[in-house]
């Protein structure tokens, strides 16, 4: 990264640290691979205010957000658009569903809404026409669709699927829940401005970008988690046909050369530039633990189109390390 843009990106995060307790109600994430059925976003704690800003692209897209409630828990649903200069508001609309959720008659399911067998759906009501808003930190104007308190019918596992009924292609921001935390991913910050410019037909606005590579001359990499006595874990990165290079992020992909991202459970927690990691704490019902190569682009490494990656059952791995 240059130093110009290292220096305003810190700028930045000094301001937003600032002022978030007053301007900044959700955690900016942003949609930098194309959500689906299988690879849905998963919200780290429905209690806490996230504002996914999302593209739904291609024509018939449908992104998924998946998430745990607790019986009776309410949870704050909303949509909101980025209002693009010159270009009429974008209408997606919205359904939630699991186990326990009555429908209603007035269902407008995509053909391809993937509902697994025993769970139904509702559509998210949305109101009948959205508010032109200005948002004073940003200085963004968005169009704002009425929020919906979902109230989960029982403990379980639920999920959000986002679509246009005209199978139109456009960039939408979908809001969960209520108690405002600091936070967010950096590199959502730095891209933020991009969700106010108009999505063009053939032109793909992911960062689906690959790196693919031969088997034998492919990145390896291999994983040990290391409980600490005082508390914590050390996690530790070993590769082959790959080393880290922390000075080159946002450069041309180089084969062999990069960084990492650490998943818990499918929710990113940490970009990695070196072999040690440190982790303070892990989710009480944390299941498995990945890691995945990158390029200096972002550009994940691939071997017959299958991201270079690494994971851990954690209750394997802390029992082999007791």
């Amino acid at each position: 990264m240059r130093r110009s843009s290292t220096h305003a990106l810190l700028l930045t995060i000094l301001f937003l640290a600032l002022i978030a307790p007053s301007a900044l109600a959700h955690q900016p994430v942003c949609e930098f691979a194309d959500l689906s059925a299988r690879a849905p976003w998963r919200v780290p704690d429905a209690t806490i205010s996230y504002a996914y800003f999302g593209n739904l692209y291609p024509s018939g897209d449908v992104d998924y957000f998946r998430f745990q409630a607790g019986q009776g828990q309410s949870v704050l649903l909303s949509l909101s658009i980025p209002a693009i200069p010159d270009q009429a508001v974008f209408s997606p609309v919205m359904a939630v569903y699991g186990p326990g959720i009555n429908s209603g008659a007035d269902m407008q399911l995509p053909d391809s809404l993937e509902i697994p067998e025993g769970q139904s759906a509702k559509m998210v009501p949305l109101g009948m026409e959205p508010v032109y808003w200005f948002e004073p930190f940003s200085r963004k104007y968005f169009w704002n669709w009425e929020d919906y308190l979902f109230k989960a019918p029982e403990s379980s596992t639920y999920t959000v699927a986002v679509w246009h009924p005209d199978d139109e292609i456009g960039r939408y921001a979908f809001v969960i829940g209520q108690r405002e935390v600091f936070g967010g991913d950096l590199e959502c910050y730095e891209t933020y401005s991009s969700y106010w410019t108009p999505l063009e037909e053939g032109v793909n606005p992911y960062r689906d970008r690959f790196v693919e590579m031969a088997a034998d001359r492919a990145p390896v990499v291999d994983l040990q988690l290391i409980p600490l006595a005082g508390g914590g874990y050390n996690l530790r990165v070993q590769t082959l046909n790959f080393i880290f290079t922390p000075q080159n992020i946002d450069t041309e992909p180089i084969p062999g050369e990069g960084h990492a991202h650490l998943y818990i459970d499918g929710v990113k927690i940490a970009r990695l530039y070196g072999e040690w990691y440190h982790l303070g704490a892990l989710p009480a019902e944390a299941e498995v633990l990945t890691v995945t190569l990158y390029a200096n682009d972002h550009s994940p490494f691939t071997v017959d189109g299958i991201p270079v990656s690494a994971s851990l059952l954690l209750v394997d791995a802390l029992q082999g390390g007791a």
